[in-house]
């Protein structure tokens, strides 16, 4: 088997870093942010089509709870929608490929610290 050419592993490395700047990014939130966050996502939306697949842009929010464990027992499908609409509004604060690749080939030490490895599963 041939090795993966250069551009796969770089997208790979760009979805890995992607991965990890997200989970970061959410993982620093508080739930009051989080509810925010969707909130402002879905605000004059409802019938927006959503990058992320089947996910009812319309549907409603779980309850507003300091415990998104809580939330995520309670109402599944809602929760869903709530961490969908999170990880759209902070997707877009990502840099494209174009413009991450010009910041990895300045410095690769930087970004390769960041990634997760995942990477390497897909390449």
């Amino acid at each position: 088997m041939a090795p993966p050419a250069d551009d796969e592993v770089l997208r790979a490395k760009y979805l890995d870093w992607c991965s990890a700047r997200l989970a970061d990014r959410f993982l620093a939130l508080s739930p009051d942010e989080i509810y925010e966050l969707a909130e402002r996502a879905s605000h004059g939306r409802e019938d927006a089509p959503v990058a992320f697949g089947a996910f009812d842009a319309g549907a409603a929010l779980p309850e507003r709870s300091h415990s998104l464990a809580d939330a995520a027992v309670k109402e599944p499908e809602n929760f869903r929608n709530l961490i969908a609409r999170v990880t759209e509004v902070l997707a877009e604060t990502l840099p494209t490929f174009e413009t991450w690749l010009v910041g990895y080939r300045a410095d690769p030490a930087r970004y390769e610290e960041e990634l997760l490895g995942f990477w390497r599963e897909g390449v």
